[in-house]
C-alpha cells in the first residue's frame, strides 16, 4: 500500500492539481528508459528498426523494444549504459527526457540545457522525476509544439511568448487594411582570379569593369489597401544594371493586373500573373530556424534563414520552371538565405517594422565548372554573389495612388477600413523572400553566367554590354519578382 508522504490537505490538493510538482514516487510510477523512446519516436512518427543482432542483455532481440532502442541508437539520441548492457529499464528522469527529445527534433538550444528549454516551453515542471503519466504529457506537449512551429519550420528555441509575438506579427501585417513598403535591394559579385590569370596583362581591369557593368539595384515602393474583401495595390520598382536603368509600374485592381514599362502603355497582364496570385499559400514555410536576437531602437529583433527548398516550391507555383529560374533556384540552394525581422509593439499589437534579407553564395569546384564550363572554372580562385534587400513598412490610412494614364472606374477614393483575411505572399514574408525566387536569383544566376562566361572567353564587351542589355528589360524581373509578388 502506497504511503502518503504530505503532510497537510494544502499539499494534497496541490499535488492533485499539477502533475509538475517535485514530489517522491515509488519506483512502478517511474518512466523507464525503454518505455519513453518507444513513446517517443512512435509520437514522432519514427519508425523500429528491428534489423541486426542485439548485444544487450537486457533486451534481446525478439524483444519488443529492440527496434525502438536500435532505432534511438542510430538516430543518436541516447547511449547505452555499456557495450553489454542497455538500461532498458533504468529509470529515465527529466532532464534525459528532455535531452533526447532534442536530439530527435535536431532543436537548436541557443546555449540553453535541454531540461530548461524543455522547461521554459511548459514541457516540464521543476521536479527532475518523470512518470509515465508526464512522459505522455511531455511528448503530447512535444506533438502541440512541433504544430505551433509549422509555420516557421526549426524554431523550437523561441520561447512561447516570443513565438506567439513573431507570427503574430506576421498576422497583424498581412491582415492590415493599409500598408505601405518601400524597399531597396542589390546584388554584386565578389570575386578573386587565380594566380595565373592575374598575371595576364589588363585581366584585372577587365574583370573590375565587369563588376562595374554587373551590379544590379532595385529600388521599389508598394501601397495596398483592403476595404472588406477587395484588396487595391500599386507596386513601382526602378532596376539599374551598370549605366542602364527600367522602370515598371503594376497596379492590382482586386485581381485584375495592369503593367506598364518604361513608360509604355498600359497592358492587362492578369493571365501572365494568375500562377502567382495563387500561390499564395505556398508561402508558409519559407522563414525557418527563427530565433530571438534582444532588441534594437525599441523595436524586438528576429532572425531567421529562407528555406532554399521553399523557394523552388514557390517558383513552382509561380510557373518558374524555365531553364533560367531553375539555375536561380539552384544557386540559391548553395547557401541558407539570412533574414533580420524588426517588430514593433508600440501600436498594442505586434507588426513588421522591417525585414532585411541577405545572401553570400560561394561558388567552386564542380559548381563552377557545371555553370561557366571548364574554361570559366579556371578562372576563379573564388566567387561570390552577395544579395541584399531591405523592406520598411509604414501602416497609415492611404488610398494608393492610381499611376497616371491608368484609368479604373472601380478604384476607391477614400480610405475605409476593412477586415478581410491577409495573405503571407504580399506582407512580411512575401517581399523578403519574393526577391529572392523573382528579380534576385534571375539577375544573379544572369550576371554571374553572363559577365564570368563572357570573360572566360575573353570577350569582355559582349559579356558586360549584353548582360546589362538583357537585364534592364529586367523591368520583366521588377514587376514579376517584386511588383507584382508584393500585390499579392
Amino acid at each position: 500500500m502506497r504511503k502518503n508522504r504530505y503532510a497537510g490537505c494544502a499539499l494534497v490538493v496541490a499535488a492533485a492539481l499539477s502533475p509538475y510538482l517535485t514530489m517522491e514516487v515509488s519506483a512502478d510510477t517511474v518512466e523507464s528508459k525503454g518505455a519513453f523512446l518507444q513513446l517517443l519516436l512512435q509520437q514522432a512518427a519514427v519508425k523500429p528498426d528491428a534489423s541486426g543482432k542485439s548485444l544487450f542483455a537486457d533486451v534481446p532481440t525478439h524483444s519488443a523494444l529492440w527496434g525502438y532502442v536500435h532505432r534511438a541508437l542510430e538516430l543518436g539520441i541516447v547511449k547505452a549504459d555499456s557495450p553489454r548492457r542497455f538500461g532498458v529499464a533504468d529509470p529515465v528522469s527529466a532532464a534525459q527526457a528532455a535531452e533526447m527529445a532534442a536530439k530527435l527534433y535536431h532543436v537548436d538550444l541557443e546555449g540553453m540545457s535541454p531540461i530548461q528549454w524543455a522547461r521554459e516551453q511548459g514541457l516540464l515542471g521543476k521536479g527532475d522525476f518523470f512518470t509515465a503519466a508526464q512522459a505522455t504529457m511531455f511528448v503530447n506537449g512535444l506533438k502541440h509544439l512541433a504544430k505551433a512551429i509549422a509555420p516557421i519550420p526549426g524554431s523550437w528555441a523561441l520561447s512561447p511568448a516570443q513565438r506567439q509575438e513573431f507570427l503574430g506579427a506576421l498576422n497583424d501585417s498581412r491582415q492590415a487594411p493599409f500598408i505601405q513598403m518601400q524597399e531597396n535591394e542589390s546584388e554584386a559579385l565578389k570575386l578573386e582570379l587565380t594566380p595565373a590569370f592575374q598575371k595576364k596583362p589588363g585581366m584585372q581591369a577587365q574583370i573590375d569593369e565587369m563588376l562595374r557593368l554587373s551590379r544590379w539595384q532595385m529600388t521599389g515602393s508598394y501601397e495596398q489597401m483592403r476595404t472588406g474583401t477587395h484588396i487595391y495595390a500599386v507596386s513601382q520598382a526602378t532596376v539599374q544594371v551598370g549605366s542602364n536603368t527600367s522602370k515598371a509600374q503594376v497596379v492590382d485592381d482586386d485581381g485584375v493586373y495592369y503593367m506598364q514599362q518604361d513608360g509604355s502603355g498600359w497592358t492587362n497582364v492578369t493571365q501572365a500573373e494568375a500562377p502567382l496570385a495563387q500561390s499564395v499559400s505556398q508561402w508558409e514555410g519559407v522563414l525557418t530556424n527563427v530565433t530571438w536576437a534582444g532588441q534594437t531602437n525599441g523595436l524586438d529583433v528576429f532572425q531567421a534563414q529562407i528555406s532554399p527548398s521553399a523557394l523552388a516550391r514557390i517558383a513552382s507555383a509561380m510557373g518558374k520552371t524555365d531553364t533560367s529560374s531553375q539555375q536561380a533556384i539552384q544557386l540559391l540552394s548553395r547557401a541558407p538565405g539570412r533574414v533580420v525581422v524588426d517588430i514593433d509593439n508600440s501600436s498594442g499589437a505586434p507588426r513588421v517594422a522591417d525585414i532585411e534579407m541577405s545572401y553570400d553564395i560561394s561558388l567552386s569546384g564542380p559548381a563552377l565548372t557545371a555553370m561557366f564550363g571548364k574554361d570559366g572554372a579556371k578562372m576563379f580562385r573564388s566567387f561570390h554573389t552577395l544579395i541584399s534587400d531591405k523592406t520598411v513598412y509604414q501602416y497609415q490610412p492611404l488610398v494608393p495612388t492610381l499611376p497616371p494614364g491608368l484609368h479604373l472606374s472601380d478604384w476607391p477614393t477614400a480610405s475605409s477600413e476593412g477586415g478581410g483575411t491577409g495573405n503571407a505572399t504580399g506582407n512580411a514574408t512575401g517581399n523578403a523572400t519574393g526577391n529572392a525566387t523573382g528579380n534576385a536569383t534571375g539577375n544573379a544566376t544572369g550576371n554571374a553566367t553572363g559577365n564570368a562566361t563572357g570573360n572566360a572567353t575573353g570577350n569582355l564587351s559582349s559579356g558586360g554590354n549584353g548582360n546589362a542589355t538583357a537585364n534592364v528589360p529586367a523591368s520583366g524581373n521588377s514587376s514579376d519578382g517584386n511588383a507584382t509578388g508584393n500585390s499579392n
